[in-house]
């Protein structure tokens, strides 16, 4: 009598993790207190260059006085922050590695400040999980679930 032959087991794919809000929302916080302390920066100008400040000056005599300052978003490479763009030596005017010595001195000069920072984001974020799981349970199993997006988001 020959023996009994195993068939092969299927196997299940593992389903695919929601995008979970609140772990977003944390790396965000600790991106954006390195970039602070290091770079001078939120993340988005870090990355970008982009910087909001005086972008011109309207009306005034012609020493410079009674003007208007114009305030909007632009690249500004002499600001006393420092970006991507300006690290790399994208733009016109801009070499490369032009603001390395105030990524040292930022760092030099805020390292315990930003230790503070980073431990208080998380010990935030971990307390306030435990704190507000009921919360999220709610919302993850009564809201997102019926709006349909219950496999997508988690909070």
């Amino acid at each position: 009598m020959a023996a009994k032959r195993k068939g092969k087991k299927s196997r299940r794919s593992r389903r695919k993790q929601p995008f979970n809000l609140v772990n977003a929302a944390e790396l965000y916080m600790q991106t954006a207190v390195i970039t602070n302390n290091v770079m001078g920066t939120n993340p988005f100008t870090a990355l970008t260059g982009m910087e909001y400040g005086q972008t011109g000056v309207s009306g005034g005599n012609s020493l410079g006085k009674g003007g208007t300052a114009i305030m909007g978003y632009g690249y500004m490479p002499q600001a006393a922050s420092v970006t991507v763009p300006e690290l790399l030596g994208v733009g016109d005017s801009v070499a490369f590695g032009q603001g390395s010595a105030t990524l040292k001195a930022n760092f030099k000069a805020n390292l315990v400040p930003m230790l503070i920072q980073t431990i208080g984001v998380r010990a935030g974020f971990a307390i306030g999980k435990r704190l507000m799981s009921k919360q999220r349970t709610f919302i993850n199993t009564k809201v997102i679930d019926n709006i349909g997006l219950g496999r997508t988001v988690r909070v």
